[in-house]
């Protein structure tokens, strides 16, 4: 079945990259209406960006969306990611800024939003995208590819020589809640020799320690350290879920990557819903439902909560 939020929420925050501060208020949708970015500081006629490939912007360091007027909206992945991990796939998103808040780096506080507003079914079945054969795009040495599975599993390695990071790889199933279990709260992280490059670039204005994993090549520079040793991988993990649902589907494929990044895995989606060869639309069937990402949080007729 379709989901949408049962009630409003909002988050106040600061955009990682522009440094601007915004509000998002996610509200409940119809059934059939998709997740999609309302700008309201700017006229109604102009104000829409469904969070759809077909609407992706060029970018490396964040996903970013814009409509056909220019209007857009950065940073999306998050809380993206925090959609399809607890199974919502329909809602109304008011951003009065272009970026989306960074919150503490991860989705964890727009996932306990999403529990604690509720989850409601919808009266339409669901429909998803089936891998249906294997399909590779790649650049300079990295590269992001599925190939059909019955779940969706997540598959990453990156690789970050002479540092703390390291070469890190991890493969999960995504099925029955291990997004929240998993990932949802693992941060965004970044080098500190990369700051100065991305504060040159307009980018990076809003980040601080509170909202991003530093790492001075062998030390990690937050007081807090790490919430998971392998916290990066996962969030990369964390950052290619947010990628995927701009398919405006849940997936059932293997995706892997090996250096990958927002760009690959932009690319990679719209290759594959751009070829008829690769991929399948059909219904969600009784027997599959248990493979989704949100099942444990929507089974039993159980209200929605937080297990930690």
């Amino acid at each position: 079945m379709q989901t949408t939020v049962e009630k409003s929420f909002s988050h106040v925050g600061t955009g990682v990259h522009l440094g601007r501060p915004a509000r998002i208020t996610v509200k409940p949708a119809e059934r059939g209406h998709g997740i999609v970015f309302k700008r309201t500081d700017v006229e109604h006629e102009r104000s829409l960006i469904p969070a759809n490939y077909k609407y992706l912007t060029q970018g490396e360091l964040c996903t970013s969306l814009a409509n056909s007027y220019g209007i857009r909206v950065l940073t999306v992945e998050h809380l993206l990611a925090a959609f399809s991990g607890v199974g919502v796939t329909n809602a109304l998103i008011e951003i009065d800024n272009e970026e989306v808040p960074i919150l503490d780096g991860s989705s964890d506080g727009f996932v306990k939003s999403i529990i604690s507003a509720g989850i409601k079914e919808q009266d339409r079945s669901l429909v998803i995208c089936k891998v249906t054969k294997p399909i590779k795009v790649e650049e300079a040495g990295a590269w992001v590819k599925f190939e059909p599975a019955n779940e969706l599993i997540l598959s990453i390695t990156i690789d970050y020589p002479d540092t703390l990071i390291g070469k890190q790889s991890l493969s999960l199933s995504m099925s029955n809640g291990a997004f929240i279990r998993e990932i949802s709260n693992c941060r965004t992280f970044c080098l500190k020799a990369d700051i100065k490059r991305m504060l040159l670039r307009g980018m990076a204005l809003g980040g601080n320690l509170d909202n991003a994993v530093v790492v001075d090549q062998f030390t990690i520079v937050n007081p807090g350290g790490l919430r998971r040793d392998d916290e990066f991988v996962r969030h990369k993990m964390l950052d290619a879920l947010g990628d995927l649902t701009l398919s405006g589907y849940p997936i059932f494929g293997h995706f892997t990557s090996f250096r990958g990044g927002h760009k690959l895995n932009s690319k990679l989606i719209s290759e594959l819903l751009s070829s008829n060869h690769c991929h399948e639309i059909c219904n969600l069937t009784d027997s599959e439902e248990y493979k989704l990402l949100g099942y444990k949080y929507k089974s039993g007729g159980l209200r929605y909560k937080a297990t930690g």
